[in-house]
């Protein structure tokens, strides 16, 4: 009973804990579900500043926390996505957003694994034709050899007639 009670407490205390801690992050809702889901998408298209490895949404780390209550305040007050955006490539460069935008070098990073699919694609298509034919002619060859040679006048066949015939 008194394990029933301890570890009720510590539950209890544990979500306590997380509750305090995710509202003083701000990861309070905003109240307005259009707002939230606005929040969240733009969350997704920053990428966390202290790795610059995964998105903010999905980032747990005290500069992740600071952008998400930013985002929502700034939500809050009025600005639009694309201010957002820009306040965050004005204060850490493109290199936050999480995708690149389609202009000038970066417009590689939309068509080269499409190219490197298509010639990729076109390698495999060249070797497998040209490995095609000769796996068939030397599969051809190797029927061929394995028929025995019933020709008059040579081979086993020749000698088993003689034999019949002449009863050698």
């Amino acid at each position: 009973m008194t394990r029933l009670i301890l570890s009720v407490s510590i539950f209890a205390a544990l979500c306590l804990t997380l509750s305090s801690t995710s509202l003083a992050a701000g990861w309070e809702s905003l109240g307005d579900p259009d707002l939230e889901r606005e929040a969240k998408e733009i969350e997704n298209l920053l990428i966390a500043p202290c790795c610059w490895r995964q998105a903010v949404a999905v980032h747990y780390s005290p500069a992740a926390d600071r952008i998400r209550a930013e985002v929502r305040e700034m939500l809050a007050s009025g600005l639009g996505r694309r201010e957002i955006l820009e306040r965050y490539i004005g204060e850490h460069g493109e290199r936050i957003l999480s995708k690149p935008p389609a202009r000038g070098f970066n417009i590689l990073a939309y068509f080269l694994p499409v190219l490197f699919l298509a010639a990729g694609a076109g390698v495999a298509m060249v070797v497998v034709r040209r490995l095609r034919p000769r796996a068939e002619a030397e599969g051809a060859r190797k029927v061929e050899s394995a028929k025995p040679d019933r020709s008059p006048g040579s081979g086993e066949y020749a000698r088993k007639l003689e034999k019949e015939m002449w009863g050698e």
